[in-house]
């Protein structure tokens, strides 16, 4: 004998479907939770990528901007690459609050002479006065789109750059004297912070050390400001005083001179502080920009190395190499080299051919008059990896390179394609040359 049911079935249906939603929201509120801003751990037992970064407390990082630019870059450091820094702070040519985090004017300090004085602080001048504001639209467009040169690029905003160094410096041991590491960074720097971390490591903070990409002027090595470079405590310590002792000395210097980070760079050497060259550890070019076999640095090509940082990343790539770096953690228990960027972030974006894209080709081949005559020319040299083609010109590389997207609206429409069937070769023959490369020590 069956009982009779109590509910008729369609409202024992809805009652399932009503628990099932009830389950989920509950998945949802206990499981799927956001990580806080400023909060450290996820729900649960789970680690953030936070937990893992042991030693940086022992660091303090400092951002190096302009008013022209950080409206517009620094938002995507704050959601990713400072994200997880305990103790850092923003340095600038002017003095506000963005997204609720205060940047510091670097050159408050700065003798009001030459302030009042120099060509250099014209614009500075300006800004203090009126804001961003005191700029017309068509000075800030033409400022946006000035040109490199060989003495810098050619912006009010770059030429006052390099009285930022030295003060930058001072500022930071007044802010955190006990630091054993100061790591210094630019608007556009990206830092793998397991890496760095894992790389300070193998030194004694209580030594002087400076460490960067190295780059030379004149009779001047120093670390390349737009790689990020480490110094130690006591490193900082010598040139700060060294630079109070001399400080005359050193404005003329940076008066005459086009490039903060070789100003820096000449005072540590005066000061006694040697530069260990960096690169690749320490790098220039964004990933996609990157040659991955690089002789820059003699016989230490990037593609067997850790990497430590990134430079020339745009705001909207943050986010996405954050995630990729993050996703790359949590699943290998090594640290990323340059090759591994290579393979996860690069490669899959790669394809035979991609319209409205600039994968950087740089060797002329004038023969060529059309796409597929330009993919003929790359195919005939076995050494080639890649080409583009525009209506003006077809260019061929060596090198494998991601590049970047190009509007159509921009004037000459660019074609770019990548030798495929030469990438496995490719990765096998530069894995094979690795050996015992890991890290660049002294």
């Amino acid at each position: 004998m069956f009982l009779p049911s109590l509910f008729p079935r369609s409202i024992c249906r809805s009652l399932t479907l009503v628990w099932f939603f009830l389950l989920f929201l509950a998945y949802l509120y206990y499981f799927r939770k956001p990580i806080p801003a400023g909060g450290n751990r996820l729900q649960g037992n789970v680690l953030s990528p936070c937990d893992s970064l042991k030693g940086l407390e022992d660091t303090f990082v400092v951002l190096r901007t302009g008013a022209t630019e950080a409206p517009k870059k620094l938002p995507a450091h704050l959601a990713t690459t400072l994200r997880c820094v305990p103790d850092y702070a923003i340095y600038s040519d002017y003095e506000e609050d963005i997204e609720g985090h205060h940047v510091y004017n670097v050159l408050d300090d700065v003798n009001p002479d030459i302030i009042a004085t120099h060509p250099d602080f014209e614009y500075y001048r300006r800004l203090q006065e009126g804001g961003r504001e005191a700029f017309t639209a068509e000075e800030l467009a033409q400022w946006a789109n000035a040109k490199n040169t060989n003495g810098g690029r050619d912006s009010p905003g770059w030429r006052l750059d390099k009285w930022k160094f030295l003060p930058l410096a001072e500022k930071a041991l007044q802010r955190r004297p006990d630091a054993k590491w100061y790591i210094f960074i630019e608007s556009d720097t990206y830092m793998l912070w397991q890496t760095l971390l894992e790389w300070l490591s193998h030194f004694d903070p209580s030594k002087p050390h400076y460490m960067g990409m190295q780059m030379q002027i004149g009779d001047v090595v120093f670390a390349y400001g737009g790689g990020g470079f480490a110094v130690s405590n006591p490193a900082l310590k010598k040139v700060v005083a060294h630079r109070r002792e001399n400080l005359k000395f050193y404005d003329d210097f940076t008066a005459a001179h086009w490039a903060g980070d070789c100003v820096l760079g000449k005072a540590m050497a005066d000061a006694g502080v040697k530069l260990l060259w960096s690169f690749p550890t320490i790098a220039g070019d964004q990933p996609g920009d990157m040659d991955f076999n690089s002789t820059f640095g003699g016989q230490t090509k990037p593609w067997c190395y850790y990497a430590a940082s990134y430079h020339h990343i745009p705001p909207a790539e943050y986010s996405k190499f954050y995630r990729f770096e993050q996703i790359w953690n949590k699943e290998n228990a090594f640290r990323m080299r340059h090759r591994d960027v290579f393979k996860s972030y690069i490669l899959p974006r790669l394809s035979s051919e991609r319209a409205d894209w600039d994968n950087l080709s740089d060797i002329d081949e004038s023969a060529a008059t059309s796409f597929d005559d330009c993919r003929k020319a790359c195919d005939s040299q076995p050494d080639c990896k890649q080409f583009s083609f525009t209506a003006q010109s077809c260019k061929t590389s060596t090198a494998f390179k991601l590049g970047h997207q190009v509007p159509r609206d921009s004037g000459d429409q660019i074609k770019s394609g990548w030798m495929m069937e030469r990438v496995k070769d490719y990765i096998e023959r530069m894995d094979a040359s690795c050996g015992r490369k890991s890290w660049i020590l002294p």
